[in-house]
């Protein structure tokens, strides 16, 4: 048998493999919403969000909750938070894969976040609208998924990150943005009227091309800008 003809078999064959573990995995998390409930908290509205050893959701809505969907047949989850005046703080909320009985936290809040500090912590945010956001990461990444469709939902946004942190987005539109890191990543495909700050000890970001670009970087950080 020729060897191209054996190379084109196993890749079939790995095609093949790929697909029956995809299909496999559907079935396993459909089998699971249906066996699933939600356990919602309502929460005071709130300008500062601070996170500790959590992993969650961030997603906008009309009013603040908590949502946790787990399995029918576990406990009840508990939720350790405070609100202390405008702060809700949020400690050791994670989502793992070696604790099944979590399939979704969210944290639902209005336009009148402000402010997200995370310590050791991970968020994806979703649709999140603000005039001006400002995010401040120790050792924590963030992801946003927002509406590449519409106008911009921010305004502007302020990046304090450190202590290995990154924050990642997909394409979307947004005002300014002033990121300073300090070993840390970035990842931003946004479309960005104007981008300042300043990046040191390994830092690196990576931006789609905008308006205005003044990053200042020490020897060891990085600037990679795609056209």
């Amino acid at each position: 048998m020729k060897t191209s003809k054996i190379i084109f078999i196993s890749l079939l064959s790995v095609i093949a493999f790929l697909m029956l573990i995809a299909f496999v995995d559907i079935k396993i998390n459909n089998h699971r919403l249906k066996d699933s409930r939600v356990n919602k908290q309502t929460i005071s509205s709130f300008k500062i969000l601070y996170i500790k050893n959590s992993n969650i959701d961030l997603v906008r809505n009309d009013s603040s909750l908590i949502e946790i969907t787990c399995l029918k047949d576990s406990l009840t989850p508990i939720i350790n938070y405070s609100m202390k005046g405008d702060t809700l703080m949020v400690y050791d909320i994670r989502k793992s894969l070696n604790n099944i009985n979590y399939l979704s936290i969210r944290i639902f809040s209005t336009d009148s976040l402000k402010c997200i500090i995370m310590n050791n912590s991970d968020i994806n945010i979703n649709n999140f609208q603000s005039e001006r956001i400002i995010l401040n990461m120790d050792n924590s990444n963030i992801w946003f998924n927002q509406d590449n469709k519409t106008q911009s939902l921010i305004q502007s946004m302020d990046i304090l990150a450190k202590n290995h942190s990154s924050i990642n987005s997909n394409e979307f539109k947004i005002g300014n943005i002033v990121i300073n890191l300090q070993k840390s990543d970035a990842n931003l495909e946004v479309k960005s009227n104007r981008i300042t700050g300043t990046l040191s000890d390994s830092s690196s970001v990576n931006l789609n091309l905008v308006g205005e670009i003044s990053l200042k970087t020490d020897s060891t950080s990085k600037v990679n800008v795609n056209n």
